[in-house]
């Protein structure tokens, strides 16, 4: 299922929601179920899935503001937001599964769940696994320590030591850097790679390494979260084209996909979809409607 099976989807969601909307007018008092109210939203849910009542969905819940666990235990972040409105026009509950970045893509291969939440960059060799509905434009800043003292410049990046979650798109992202160096006749920047964020950001702090790529939101996130001890350094990384970007289903899971892409259809339509974008400061990078799979040509 291509880009324009993608469109062609919110384009029957959003037809199919109209009428079914004047068809519900007729039924005060009414208590629908489940797949009755997905089906008011112009969302054809997978018979399975309306059966069980609750999507499971896998999440690297150590990256905020996207997906991250609050003060009180729970899981929270403005892209849990996105995946409990498109949950709740299928008309179904939501879990959320918390496991390492590493694993994502191996569940959702196995289809231990549904699908995973997170800004995982479309790329050839993931597409041979699984399919990535691509909501966002993946795109690099440079994260230092305050003062920036190894005086790292986001144009010139050759030489520079970084640090990265394994597995991340800023591993993705640093061998562009790797390549784009070499081209040059440069020093090759070195990597040092973590397994999750928290320790990667600490060693930044103690400064095991000078730099380290990162999310424009998140990093924006970090460096208020730290009270200014980590910062962003002004402009984006040239050497890195921004990358389509999004949340992994199954191989093949077309009936899943559909659901949700028809979903995030009817959020659009109604303007949910878009606030969320706005109220997190991410409506410059995001694809509105998402597309699947999402080719270099398309982007």
């Amino acid at each position: 299922m291509g880009v324009k099976k993608v469109r062609k989807f919110l384009t029957v969601a959003v037809s199919l929601m109209v009428g079914a909307g004047l068809a519900a007018c007729g039924a005060p008092g009414a208590n629908p179920e489940p797949s009755a109210q997905a089906a008011a939203q112009g969302v054809e849910v997978p018979a399975a899935v309306a059966k069980a009542g609750v999507v499971n969905v896998a999440a690297y819940l150590a990256y905020p503001p996207y997906r991250y666990i609050d003060g009180s235990g729970k899981p929270t972040g403005f892209e849990l937001e996105m995946a409990k409105a498109v949950a709740k026009k299928m008309g179904v509950r939501i879990e959320f599964h918390s496991i390492e970045f590493p694993a994502l893509i191996p569940s959702i291969a196995n289809r231990r769940y549904d699908w995973a939440v997170g800004m995982m960059n479309d790329t050839e060799a993931r597409r041979k696994v699984v399919d990535v509905l691509d909501w966002a434009r993946a795109d690099m800043v440079v994260q230092v320590q305050a003062g920036n003292p190894h005086q790292v410049n986001p144009a010139g990046l050759c030489g520079v030591n970084f640090g990265h979650v394994q597995g991340s798109a800023q591993v993705q992202a640093f061998d562009k850097l790797v390549a784009d160096c070499a081209k040059q006749g440069k020093p090759a920047p070195t990597q040092i790679l973590f397994q999750d964020v928290g320790t990667q950001l600490q060693a930044l702090r103690n400064n095991r390494f000078a730099a380290a790529l990162q999310d424009p939101a998140a990093g924006a996130q970090t460096e208020k979260q730290t009270s200014g001890a980590l910062v962003l350094l002004p402009g984006r990384v040239p050497a890195i084209t921004p990358t389509p970007a999004g949340w992994v289903f199954a191989k093949g899971n077309t009936g899943l996909q559909k659901a949700v892409v028809q979903a995030i259809g009817s959020l659009i339509k109604d303007g949910t979809w878009q606030k969320i974008m706005r109220d997190n400061g991410v409506s410059e990078f995001s694809i509105v409607p998402p597309t699947l799979n999402t080719a270099r040509t398309n982007f």
